[in-house]
């Protein structure tokens, strides 16, 4: 059956299964985008402190001493319990929630491409 808009057949478009749409749930938060910018720039390991300390200036849009232990922990909770899992889960981060550090995975160079598209929009 041919699409109307196109011409082409719809069952020809893949969109890439599982993966893609795991990928594409993780891209969709914005802190987990800044993560990986984050990441992508910094020296290996990040400690958790380091990424809630740079994410809570981000989101405040203020000089990092001006935050509150409130604006720290509202970002630092689901870090850890949330946005890191999720991204390790994903294969794009290693998470060591023991030792409190993060680091890039090597699928990290698949969604680059993504990450440059949003930071250019």
């Amino acid at each position: 059956m041919a699409n109307r808009f196109s011409g082409t057949d719809p069952s020809e478009f893949d969109v890439g299964g599982d993966q893609r749409d795991e990928l594409f749930d993780v891209l969709s938060n914005p802190r987990r985008r800044f993560i990986l910018y984050l990441l992508q720039t910094a020296e290996m390991p990040v400690s958790v402190g380091e990424l809630t300390t740079e994410l809570t200036a981000w989101e405040s849009q203020r000089q990092v001493p001006d935050y509150s232990a409130d604006d720290r922990a509202a970002i630092e909770i689901p870090l850890e319990h949330n946005h890191l899992p999720k991204m390790a889960e994903a294969g794009l981060i290693d998470y060591d929630d023991t030792q409190q550090q993060v680091t890039l995975a090597d699928r990290t160079d698949e969604v680059r491409a993504h990450l440059q598209t949003m930071a250019s929009d």
